[in-house]
């Protein structure tokens, strides 16, 4: 056991130690939150031209609501350096009787190619007609800008119901007032004191429902991805320079893998739990220290605890059966793979955590350290017994996992030539 402690301190303050192991954890925080930043400010910035569009208006009746319609957006998005989006410019097309529709959009179209308009509409003339099925045209060569044609969809959209309410006979504010939307607010559960009173329900937000679990979830793959790269670069060196032959002259393959798995389990929790306050302190910061869960944050631990044995006995394995990081990288990219899969898939447990699919994945063990975590963050959470069966079973995945991987690092370590295939890998297993 000491042999295997030494290891650990070795791989531990061989890393800590790294000022890139330090720039990382402090740059990672400030880079996320430079990138929120500039994304911010890029958004109000990134689009400040003036979008001049025609409008060919068959119903006579729409373009002077699309004009001032365009007038209140245009003020909203503000004038000079207080501006924050683009402003759109409407004039009108006359629809002239009995002139060619084909000349007319070609005209168009040639004042579109040469800058004079960004885009031009064409609004039916059944387009008030009840129950018209009659489609407003959008023309423009810039198909991939979006921010017109939205706007025109739902000013044109209003416009349109208006007037048929007009035409109708009813007065359009009162429909609004009668047609708007109620609002549906989330509560948790009242709860029945001892003494026979309840407590109020609280209200749920956004940070409570999917913060919370999305930090987690993040923070787990960052702590168990975050050492896999370190774990592939030093097992190679140390087998390409001869360093892995004069450890084992004094220590076990067993005891050594043993050692770098204990090395990044440390590892592991310590980029956690610099996270973890970083995550506390900004909820103290915002008043919010009541989504502060030890029960969750144990769970955390756990899964963390087993993800990273998991995962680092298979990309040492791995590793080890390779003589170069060319050969370490093709054969860990099914590992790195599954590390990614078990990460996407838990967006699915975000829609439906008590789904049917979403506890068939927590019993999955590559798999379960992600989607039980999330589960256990969304309230209610899965039954206690669901969390231990998953925990029952990840651990004994991992002592078979760990257990395999010694026997590969035992031969792979002194391996040298072209990385084996999987037969030869469970081979190696079964001597």
């Amino acid at each position: 056991m000491r042999r295997v402690l030494i290891v650990a301190q070795n791989e531990v303050l061989g890393l800590v130690r790294s000022k890139f192991f330090i720039i990382g954890i402090l740059v990672m925080p400030v880079c996320v939150g430079v990138l929120m930043t500039f994304l911010g400010y890029a958004s109000s910035r990134v689009d400040h031209a003036d979008r001049r569009f025609a409008v060919l208006d068959r119903t006579g009746v729409l373009y002077p609501a699309v004009q001032e319609a365009a007038a209140q957006y245009n003020r909203e998005k503000g004038e000079g350096a207080e501006r924050s989006g683009p402003h759109f410019l409407p004039e009108p097309v006359a629809d002239t009787a009995g002139q060619d529709d084909a000349a007319l959009l070609a005209g168009l179209s040639d004042r579109v190619r040469r800058g004079d308009l960004f885009a031009f509409v064409e609004i039916p003339a059944g387009a008030l007609d009840p129950g018209s099925t009659a489609a407003v045209k959008y023309y423009t060569q810039n198909t991939s800008y979006v921010r017109l044609s939205t706007w025109l969809a739902s000013t044109l959209d209003g416009q349109v119901q208006q007037e048929r309410l007009k035409r109708a006979g009813m007065d359009p504010r009162l429909v609004r007032q009668l047609t708007r939307r109620t609002e549906l607010a989330s509560f948790g559960l009242t709860e029945r004191r001892a003494d026979g009173s309840t407590t109020e329900a609280r209200r749920v937000d956004e940070l409570q429902r999917f913060g919370i679990p999305i930090f987690f979830l993040v923070l787990m793959f960052m702590s168990v991805m975050s050492n896999a790269q370190h774990l592939i670069n030093t097992i190679i060196e140390e087998k390409m320079s001869k360093i892995s032959e004069v450890l084992l002259g004094s220590i076990s393959s067993f005891q050594l893998l043993a050692g770098k798995l204990v090395g990044v389990v440390v590892v592991s929790l310590l980029l956690a739990a610099v996270y973890l306050i970083g995550g506390a302190y900004t909820l103290f910061a915002l008043g919010r220290p009541d989504l502060i869960d030890p029960v969750l944050l144990g769970w955390f631990v756990v899964f963390l605890l087993c993800a990273a044995l998991l995962y680092g006995s298979l990309f040492q394995a791995l590793s080890s059966a390779c003589s170069d990081l060319k050969d370490a990288q093709s054969l860990l990219q099914p590992a790195m793979m599954m590390l990614i899969m078990a990460y996407l898939s838990s967006m699915l447990v975000l829609r439906a955590p008590d789904s049917a699919l979403a506890v068939g994945l927590s019993f999955v063990p590559v798999l379960t350290p992600f989607a039980m975590l999330l589960r256990l963050s969304m309230p209610p959470g899965p039954p206690l017994w669901q969390a231990l069966l998953s925990v029952a079973i990840l651990m004994t995945t991992t002592v078979a996992v760990v257990w395999a991987a010694a026997r590969i690092f035992r031969v792979g370590l002194l391996m040298q030539g072209k990385a084996p295939n999987l037969p030869e890998l469970l081979r190696w297993i079964r001597k």
